[in-house]
C-alpha cells in the first residue's frame, strides 16, 4: 500500500481523487476542511511518500515556504503556470526550493466535473524520469488512460499556452466570427505552438494529450473556464476581470509569456494580439472583429 497526500485548494483536486486507486491510503492537507475526507496537520506530511500538489498559482509559493522541510519526497504537480515569484516552469521552482529532483507533472485533457461523475478521461505524467513516471501512473485506477514521457517542460508550456488560446476562442465564438474561422484560429495556434517550443530550446515532443486533445477539449468546450472567460468579455463588455466569479490562472501566465516573447523575431502574433486587447481593456466588437480578421 502507498501513501499518498493530496495538497489541495482550488477546484481539481476532488476529481484527480477520484481517478486514484483507493487501495491506497489517501489523505489530505489544507487550510480549510471542507468536505468529510481524512484530512493530516501540514507538519504530518513527512510521513508521506508522494505528494500531490493541487494548489493555484497564487498560493503556490507561500505554500512552498511553508514545505521548505519537505526534501526529497515524489512530488505531482498539477498547476497549470508558470510560478508568479520566480517566473519559471513550477518544476524547476519546486526541484530548487524542495531539494528534489522526484517530480513530476500531470496534464491532459479534463474537465473535472466530468470526472467527478466517474466518465472517463486520460492524463499524461510527465517528468525527467520515465520510472517516475510509471510510478506515478501505478496509483491511478485502472479504467484512466495514462500515458507517460519525459516531456515535462513541453507539457507544462503546453497547458500554459492552451489557456491562452481558449480565451482566445471565447472571444471569437462571441463574436460570431463562425465556426470555420474559430477551428482554423485553434489549427493555427498548433504552429505558433511549434514555434514556442523552438523559442524554448525544447524538442517537439509534447504528449498528445496535453498538445491536441486538451487544446480542443479547452478551445471548444462551453464547460472550459478560460472559454466562458473569452465569451464574456465580450458578450458582458467585462473590464474588470475581478468579477468573473471563476478562478482562471490566465493573466499572469499571459504577462509572463509575453514577456519572455516580445522581443522575439519570431511569429507570436496570437500571443501579442490576445496581449494587446486585454491590456487595452478595448472590447468594441466591431474593433476586435477587424483584428480577428486581419489576424492570418
Amino acid at each position: 500500500m502507498k501513501k499518498i497526500c493530496i495538497i489541495w485548494a482550488g477546484k481539481f483536486w476532488l476529481a484527480l481523487y477520484k481517478t486514484l486507486d483507493k487501495s491506497n491510503e489517501i489523505v489530505f492537507a489544507s487550510r480549510t476542511k471542507k468536505h468529510k475526507l481524512n484530512y493530516i496537520d501540514f507538519e504530518d506530511i513527512k510521513n508521506y511518500e508522494y505528494i500531490f500538489f493541487c494548489i493555484p498559482s497564487n498560493f503556490l509559493d507561500e505554500r512552498i515556504k511553508e514545505l521548505s522541510w519537505l526534501e526529497n519526497k515524489k512530488i505531482l504537480l498539477t498547476e497549470k503556470c508558470f510560478d508568479l515569484v520566480e517566473k519559471d516552469f513550477v518544476s524547476n521552482v519546486v526541484e530548487k526550493k524542495l531539494k528534489t529532483k522526484n517530480i513530476c507533472f500531470l496534464s491532459g485533457p479534463n474537465i473535472s466535473s466530468e470526472i467527478i461523475k466517474w466518465k472517463i478521461c486520460a492524463y499524461d505524467l510527465s517528468s525527467k524520469n520515465i520510472v517516475l513516471s510509471n510510478e506515478f501512473k501505478s496509483l491511478f485506477l485502472k479504467k484512466y488512460i495514462i500515458n507517460t514521457s519525459t516531456n515535462i517542460y513541453q507539457n507544462q508550456l503546453s497547458w500554459i499556452y492552451k489557456n491562452i488560446v481558449s480565451i482566445w476562442s471565447g472571444m471569437v465564438y462571441a463574436l460570431w466570427l463562425g465556426e470555420n474561422f474559430r477551428n482554423y484560429f485553434i489549427s493555427k495556434s498548433l504552429e505558433e505552438f511549434e514555434t514556442l517550443l523552438s523559442y524554448f530550446n525544447f524538442e517537439n515532443k509534447c504528449d498528445y494529450a496535453t498538445k491536441i486533445w486538451d487544446l480542443f477539449l479547452s478551445a471548444n468546450s462551453k464547460k472550459s473556464r478560460n472559454f466562458k472567460f473569452g465569451y464574456i468579455i465580450i458578450k458582458e463588455n467585462l473590464i474588470d476581470f475581478k468579477s468573473f466569479d471563476e478562478t482562471v490562472e490566465w493573466l499572469n501566465n499571459l504577462n509572463l509569456l509575453y514577456e519572455k516573447i516580445s522581443n522575439s523575431d519570431l511569429d507570436f502574433r496570437i500571443i501579442k494580439l490576445i496581449f494587446e486587447i486585454i491590456h487595452e481593456r478595448k472590447f468594441d466588437k466591431k474593433y476586435l472583429k477587424a483584428k480577428f480578421e486581419n489576424l492570418f
